[in-house]
């Protein structure tokens, strides 16, 4: 093989993953937040409107929920991923108490009328979709992984429900804890 064949191949390597890094990803996480930004006037909406209080614990939830999602929505990622799940899968198994953080926001959205429970899941929904898009979409890996994985869906070889309920799961126990830490400070300073 001719070095300079082997040169220009690693050089466009590098070159496609530095565009990756520092223009794609973040085109991809700014479209992510703007998606959020719009849900979230969406749920605020529904206050205005009077369908949903402010106070209501499913609103302040759902609000810690996207302020979480919108700080900290860089560090979602496929090792997040992979080492939530773990940790999740392990505070299962310790704690008999263990309720996840998804299991308690669909137990508050449950408590609503019907009308707003299918307008916040509607809403849920497409914040769980921009999450998961983005965690794909930001990690050349798991873009790979995950394009296999919907082409065998798609093909009705696999069944993908418990990895996107996971991969849910995660992203709102990531958000919310991360948010929840947060606030305490907050008041202290």
């Amino acid at each position: 093989m001719n070095p300079v064949y082997l040169v220009s191949a690693v050089a466009s390597v590098c070159a496609f993953y530095f565009v990756w890094s520092v223009g794609i990803r973040k085109l991809l996480l700014d479209s992510m937040r703007e998606r959020l930004f719009e849900l979230r006037f969406e749920m605020f909406r529904l206050g205005m409107n009077g369908e949903l209080s402010f106070d209501n614990d499913a609103y302040r939830s759902l609000e810690t929920l996207f302020n979480g999602l919108l700080r900290f929505g860089h560090r979602i990622s496929f090792l997040t991923w992979v080492f939530s799940t773990i940790e999740i899968a392990r505070a299962k198994r310790e704690d008999k108490d263990y309720v996840s953080v998804s299991s308690q926001i669909g137990l508050k959205v449950s408590r609503l009328n019907p009308e707003t429970q299918t307008k916040i899941a509607r809403i849920l929904n497409e914040v769980h979709r921009a999450a998961i898009r983005y965690m794909a979409f930001s990690s050349l890996l798991f873009l790979c992984i995950a394009a296999v994985l919907s082409s065998l869906e798609a093909l009705g070889l696999m069944n993908l429900d418990s990895k996107k309920k996971s991969a849910r799961e995660v992203i709102e126990r990531e958000a919310y804890v991360s948010e929840s830490r947060r606030g305490p400070r907050l008041a202290a300073a």
